[in-house]
């Protein structure tokens, strides 16, 4: 009985380890960069993601599912086994204690090794070359007047109806060509092995909680939502890829997905980076001066307009107490690592964006 007990508590042991090494990875990120980020996680992301990148559906989706459907056999088996049995009942809650801790454990323990640990590596500004400070209210300005500009221009190139498509898998492959190819601007992103982005069947669920995108670690895929507006897709594909090679923080995956869109040819795909990037940056604009706002607004032409409006309007269809519980978890989950400001740090994308218009007007 004494070995019993010590065999299910060895199985915590895993995730005291991962604590130590987060707090570890929290206070030393050169170590975290050099020797965990661009030397242990490429390797462990190849490994992870092979066998899943070789079929096209989501294997993310069908082992939540199971796990699902596990967690509740258990649950139903252990309330019946309790119930039935009367002598050993603190017995059996010990067990399912124990037993739930265990799990929870090993989860922690690979969720840090296969991912985790990006959290507290260098940012990707430390390889761009840009300085983070303080931006006037008439930078923000210009920032989003250039970005509605390019938009217009863009989006004339495009066809009537970008909302619903049956090309997700040619914009998959067109998503890893633009991560391939910004690579040669930024190294750090080059990566032998890229697992391609998937649509999500439950997608409507996703939808329901707000969720346009995930990259799940145990497999490391990038789970699509193919229900939103597509020209939307895009950028939330290079997003999730931005987390695949490593880059954790929401607000350096948002910029890397509007630098992956904006330098390929592909008009959909540089519309879609640029709407990503216009989203924040106009919103920002608009909690400091609305005026401002609404000015650069009425520059967009009446179909980008019309585009913005179709996506809010997609999104408000879901709002309810499912999407706000899952914005809670989010944001739980973003502060818990190392994300002070929960879900609002993806708008600290606006910081990079600034930081790039400064960046280029300097070097003319």
């Amino acid at each position: 009985m004494r070995n019993y007990f010590l065999k299910r508590w060895f199985w915590v042991i895993p995730g005291i380890l991962a604590f130590l090494l987060t707090q570890y990875a929290r206070l030393h990120p050169a170590w975290t960069e050099t020797v965990y980020s661009l030397t242990i996680y490429p390797v462990l992301a190849n490994v992870v993601g092979f066998l899943p990148s070789l079929v096209s559906f989501s294997v993310t989706e069908w082992l939540m599912l199971l796990f699902i459907v596990a967690c509740l056999i258990a649950i139903i088996f252990s309330v019946r086994k309790f119930i039935v049995t009367k002598k050993e009942r603190k017995m059996l809650v010990y067990r399912g204690i124990v037993s739930v801790l265990a799990i929870v454990s090993m989860i922690y323990f690979l969720f840090t090794l296969l991912c985790g640990l990006n959290y507290y590596r260098y940012t990707f500004t430390d390889y761009t070359g840009y300085d983070i400070g303080h931006s006037s209210q008439g930078e923000l300005g210009q920032l989003c007047a250039n970005l509605a500009d390019e938009l217009v221009e863009i989006r004339e190139e495009l066809p009537t109806d970008i909302y619903t498509s049956t090309e997700f898998a040619t914009y998959s492959e067109k998503s890893v060509d633009a991560m391939q190819e910004l690579a040669d601007d930024y190294p750090v992103l080059e990566r032998s092995f890229y697992s391609h982005p998937k649509p999500v069947l439950l997608s409507k669920i996703m939808s329901s909680a707000g969720i346009t995108g995930v990259f799940f670690p145990f497999t490391m895929e990038s789970n699509v939502n193919r229900d939103v507006p597509f020209y939307t897709i895009p950028a939330t594909m290079t997003h999730e890829l931005a987390h695949q090679v490593g880059f954790m923080r929401e607000d350096e995956a948002n910029f890397i997905a509007y630098l992956a869109c904006k330098e390929v040819k592909d008009p959909l795909m540089k519309y879609s980076g640029l709407s990503l990037a216009f989203s924040y940056a106009i919103s920002a604009l608009n909690r400091v001066s609305p005026e401002k706002a609404n000015a650069v607004k009425s520059r967009l032409s009446p179909q980008v307009q019309q585009d913005r409006a179709y996506n809010s309007d997609y999104f408000r269809r879901y709002r309810g107490k499912f999407y706000d519980f899952s914005t809670n978890v989010n944001n739980t989950y973003l502060k818990a690592n190392n994300q002070k400001d929960g879900v609002a740090s993806y708008g600290r994308m606006v910081e990079l964006l600034l930081a790039e218009q400064q960046h280029q007007r300097n070097s003319e």
